[in-house]
């Protein structure tokens, strides 16, 4: 089996780095512009979350660029956002790269050094080459989220003048989106009143929508949808939580993450720490109940290192959030003088690194916006065809989960999975092929071909050079291989 030193090699080769500007921008100067934003321009962002944040953040810093006076209205409720939250290299790095901006210390909460796969035959550690960062998306429990961060930091680095351009109405709730007559521009009612006591009424020429899923099913988007024709992506269910382990019998998760593999059938969790005494879990392919999450504490895999007997009694908010993420692309998301951004365009690596996603997709909206046009033939062009090189990769990621899925349903499966990662990680540290595997669905560093390659050379390896495994005999006592 190829060592650490081989998969290291292959993944510096062909791990995902940040699009470079220069090539973006490349990109689109053979086109001759059509409409672009002109002075005097006004863009109107709803949602204030990480994607809305970094579009009106990038659209300052190109109109600075291009000595562009226009106005930008950012309009954004402060509703609980998902607790959860990973930044991986490669995001962090973009957002560098983009936005011009680091990641504060203080919203960074634990430093995620490995991952630990678990499924129903056992457990495999894995070591991540990049530590992760794990935060809070918004600001909660006394702890300052990343978006929030990332919206109070608009502004950095820029002139008062270029400052004057951005205002932001919040906390406020859109209750109305219409387009103008002739369809020239937009009008967004907000709840905020004026002094009348009529509600605020802003008007402009672009229109971003950046609300993210919270969204789906309220007013604000079906008129949203009413006027556009605005088609949603298909979405998985989820949910996330987070735990208070200050209680704990026993804590030895430390510095490390669990993938929990079909521990509940058709289902993928991951436990992050937080700090010492806090943990969040959260799931793709089903909403998590408190009763599952009592099971899923304490199953035998996990109590190795966290005892916490009636997990769902220490919810830090008493509840387990649903959630939504999307699972391919959306239809209908731009024209003339809108678009949308962020997880409502169902753009970017599904089930995987929406910080990434949203990072690039709000670059690719801005610049648009600044060097091409507003119409819905320049987003075609210049918005929506680069996003396009997610497609062919995103099927791939969710065959991927699908087969894994159904291959978990057989103890047969799971036991060759995990003897393959058990039997790479003692001729080697780093791991193998299946170490590599875990370790790119935890970092988003290489494409989901790869990863399935990846996966399928780490196990036909197993099972060629061990083929007794394949004759594995079911034990009596599935939790008794943890002990």
């Amino acid at each position: 089996m190829p060592g650490g030193n081989i998969v290291g090699f292959l993944e510096r080769c062909f791990s995902r780095r940040p699009p470079r500007l220069a090539d973006l921008e490349r990109t689109g100067s053979r086109h001759r512009a059509t409409r672009p934003l002109v002075n005097g321009d006004r863009v109107i962002v709803i949602g204030g979350g990480i994607a809305g944040s970094a579009f009106a953040r990038q659209l300052l810093l190109l109109a600075r660029r291009e000595n562009l006076k226009i106005k930008v209205y950012l309009v954004n409720s402060t509703n609980c956002n998902y607790c959860g939250g990973l930044i991986t290299d490669l995001a962090l790095n973009t957002m560098r790269s983009f936005l011009r901006l680091d990641l504060p210390e203080d919203v960074v909460l634990q430093k995620v050094e490995r991952c630990i796969y678990v499924n129903v035959s056992g457990h495999v550690t894995v070591e991540l080459n990049t530590p992760l960062n794990a935060v809070l998306r918004t600001s909660r429990f006394g702890v300052t989220g990343f978006d929030d961060s990332l919206k109070l930091r608009i502004l950095e680095g820029l002139s008062p003048e270029i400052g004057n351009m951005l205002e932001i109405f919040e906390p406020t709730v859109v209750k109305r989106i219409y387009r103008q007559e002739k369809e020239t521009g937009w009008r967004v009612i907000i709840s905020r009143r004026h002094e009348s006591g009529s509600f605020v009424e802003l008007e402009g020429d672009v229109l971003v929508m950046a609300a993210g899923f919270r969204s789906l099913g309220r007013p604000m988007l079906q008129s949203f949808i009413a006027s556009t024709g605005y088609e949603p992506p298909p979405i998985m269910a989820a949910s996330v939580t987070e735990i208070d382990t200050s209680s704990a019998k026993k804590n030895l998760v430390g510095n490390n993450m669990f993938i929990l593999d079909n521990i509940l059938p058709g289902a993928v969790l991951a436990l992050i720490p937080k700090s010492k005494d806090w943990l969040t879990l959260t799931s793709l392919g089903r909403h998590l109940t408190k009763e599952e999450v009592d099971q899923v504490l304490s199953h035998p895999g996990i109590r190795q290192w966290l005892e916490l007997p009636e997990a769902s009694k220490h919810l830090r908010c008493q509840l387990v959030c649903g959630a939504q993420v999307f699972t391919g692309p959306s239809r209908r998301f731009y024209g003339d003088r809108w678009v949308v951004i962020g997880d409502l365009a169902g753009y970017g690596r599904v089930l995987k690194d929406g910080y990434f996603a949203s990072f690039l997709g709000s670059r690719l909206a801005a610049a648009t916006m600044v060097y091409h046009g507003i119409s819905e033939r320049d987003f075609a062009r210049f918005y929506h065809a680069p996003l396009k090189n997610f497609i062919l990769d995103n099927r791939v990621g969710m065959w991927l989960f699908k087969v894994n899925n159904f291959l978990n349903r057989s103890h047969w499966f799971s036991h060759l999975f995990m003897a393959a990662g058990q039997q790479e990680g003692r001729s080697d540290s780093y791991g193998g092929f299946v170490h590599s595997g875990v370790r790119s669905l935890v970092t988003g560093e290489l494409s989901y071909r790869l990863t399935a390659l990846l996966f399928i050379a780490g196990i036909t390896y197993f099972a060629l050079t061990h083929p007794g495994e394949l004759q594995i005999k079911l034990p009596l006592d599935r939790g008794g291989i943890f002990g």
